[in-house]
């Protein structure tokens, strides 16, 4: 998505991108099939002409919820062939099936399960909203992503192994996810137009908005350069910032997840109560601690050290050399023989004569 599939594309004017909606609708309609067109924000034409842009869509996004296979490929031959450019290509990607119309205005279908339909509208509507609300989520160990509002779990820092990380859905309920966030129901209706105001508006008065994750995040403020939505936003931020943490104590004064959000931050409470309390309010505590005693023992099982050959063994076999020097003898040994595969060290080892092993020293 994003018009970008192809090369030489034609972008689409309002009235373009309205008559093309119209045009796949009845189509649709006709096919006896559940669908729906993500919501844009409703001054998208004006705040791209005021970027030089006169036509505002890259594409048309289509959301369908078919799953037979079969059924989906006839759904793309029949808009290809009513629509599509004569000869043209269809590309995928995963569930998404791209192709261009006769005016080479790109088309986007993506298709999902009928129980998904209504979450995937809601999560892509209103442009860059669910990017924004995304990175407010990062640093609090929250994932907003097509499955759901999800808990990052992390077992960091093991050494010889790296970070093991795992991710659970709390919910995919929008009502439970608004509650949560305390975002307005429309905002997640995927069905709502929302202004770039409005988005802005409703972000900065969530649970999870502290003013300072948009100062560090580069990725996001680069996205403003091509976005124009995101660079909204922004324009907004950096004019109203001065209000907007006072702003947030008001609006949140002794409320508890706000305050369990802030003290994380500003490392009052350590992770694992952390995220107990977070999963205690999707009554998902009993999973999430499963989860991470899983991931604590993955982690534990790859650090063991391989008692026929490590690093103390190494060590009783040169007595007089310096801890530093046995350590980057021991890193040129598992670079020779990682191989192909993270067990190829481990591997090799355990199929060599301890005499070859001495011989590597």
């Amino acid at each position: 998505m994003g018009g970008d599939a192809f090369q030489s594309t034609e972008r689409l004017s309002e009235e373009d991108y309205v008559r093309k909606c119209e045009e796949i609708k009845l189509l649709l309609d006709t096919a006896g099939v559940s669908f729906g067109f993500p919501v844009e924000v409703t001054d998208k034409q004006a705040i791209c002409k005021e970027r030089g842009k006169d036509k505002p869509y890259g594409d048309v996004d289509v959301i369908l919820a078919v799953e037979d296979q079969g059924r989906r490929s006839e759904i793309v031959k029949l808009l290809t062939n009513s629509v599509g450019l004569e000869g043209g290509d269809v590309l995928r990607n995963d569930t998404t099936y791209s192709f261009l119309s006769k005016e080479r205005f790109q088309i986007d279908l993506q298709f999902c399960k009928q129980e998904n339909l209504a979450f995937i509208l809601a999560y892509q509507s209103n442009n860059d909203f669910g990017a924004l609300l995304g990175h407010l989520l990062t640093p609090l160990r929250l994932k907003w992503s097509k499955l759901g509002l999800a808990l990052k779990l992390k077992i960091p820092n093991v050494s010889g192994v790296g970070t093991c990380k795992a991710e659970l859905v709390l919910t995919k309920d929008l009502s439970v996810v608004c509650s949560f966030l305390a975002l307005p129901g429309h905002s997640l209706d995927g069905k709502t137009r929302m202004s770039t105001t409005e988005i802005f508006e409703v972000l900065t008065r969530t649970r999870v908005f502290f003013l300072t994750d948009y100062d560090v995040k580069y990725k996001i403020r680069e996205r403003r350069k091509r976005r124009p939505v995101s660079d909204c936003f922004f324009n907004l931020l950096e004019s109203n910032q001065n209000d907007l943490e006072e702003q947030k104590k008001n609006l949140f004064k002794n409320d508890e997840v706000e305050m369990l959000f802030r003290n994380f931050r500003n490392k009052l409470i350590q992770y694992e109560e952390y995220i107990s309390l977070i999963s205690e309010q999707f009554n998902k505590k009993d999973e999430v601690l499963e989860k991470l005693a899983s991931l604590k023992e993955c982690a534990n099982s790859k650090h063991a050290p391989n008692p026929k050959f490590n690093f103390q063994v190494l060590c009783s076999w040169c007595p007089d050399m310096e801890q530093n020097i046995v350590g980057r003898i021991l890193a040129k040994i598992k670079s020779k023989h990682s191989g192909i595969g993270k067990d190829a060290f481990e591997d090799w080892i355990n199929v060599t004569e301890i005499e070859d092993i001495k011989s590597e020293v």
